[in-house]
Formats: structure tokens, sequence, C-alpha cells
């Protein structure tokens, strides 16, 4: 597995998911601590699995130290399946993240959709 794969998709090859790991691949509430790795969401390596045979490269998008990533896929079946880790935004042809606002093309909508923003994890007081 590549540390740091920055290439994009050329136009013969599979297209490219960045996937974020915390909030989406494990079920992170929290911060706890640097070494602290929530355990996996479930459905996840299945989510993985079904992307690699439906012919998607996959990057690991996370602030987190690439090797200890590594391990935590490793110790959770999930390794195989994919291609890199990163902590830079690689280009993509698509991201999924517990953190994103998508852009419709609207600013003020947009402005209001951050103001509202809560991940789905977060419970609202």
């Amino acid at each position: 597995m590549d540390r740091d794969d920055q290439s994009g998709t050329a136009p013969d090859s599979k297209p490219l998911v960045c996937i974020d790991l915390d909030g989406v691949l494990n079920t992170y509430d929290a911060w706890v601590a640097p070494e602290f790795f929530h355990p996996p969401r479930p459905g996840a390596r299945e989510f993985l699995q079904s992307l690699h045979h439906s012919g998607y490269r996959i990057c690991v998008f996370t602030c987190r130290w690439w090797e200890w990533v590594q391990t935590w896929l490793e110790q959770n079946g999930m390794a195989e399946f994919v291609e890199s880790v990163t902590d830079r935004k690689p280009p993509a042809d698509v991201y999924v993240d517990d953190r994103a606002v998508c852009f419709t093309g609207d600013y003020s909508e947009t402005l209001e959709r951050i103001r509202r923003f809560r991940p789905f994890w977060e419970k609202v007081a």
C-alpha cells in the first residue's frame, strides 16, 4: 500500500474513491487520543469490498499517522481493498466524509448548510 498516492484518475484507470477514516469507516464519536482507534463501523468492510469489486480504487484519507491506519485496516480485514492512505486530499472522483457539505452552486444555500451542519453521529442538544 502506498502512503501518499497523489495520482488522479487517468483516462484508462479505475476511478478513485477517497474515504475518511474517523466517522466513516469506524464508530468515531469523539476524539480520545492519537493512538486510540474506534472499532470498525458495522458494514465498513463489506462497503470497501463492494467498491473494490465494482472497479474502484480506494484511498483512505485521515489526519492520523498512516502506519497506524494501515495496522488498523489490517487488523480489521480491510487492508486488501485499500490502495493507499494519505493525509493529503488526492484528486479523486468522489469523497466520502462525515463532515462534508456538498457545494451545489449556490453560496447562500451552502453558507446556511454550513451553519446548520452537524456530523450524523453528533447528538444535537
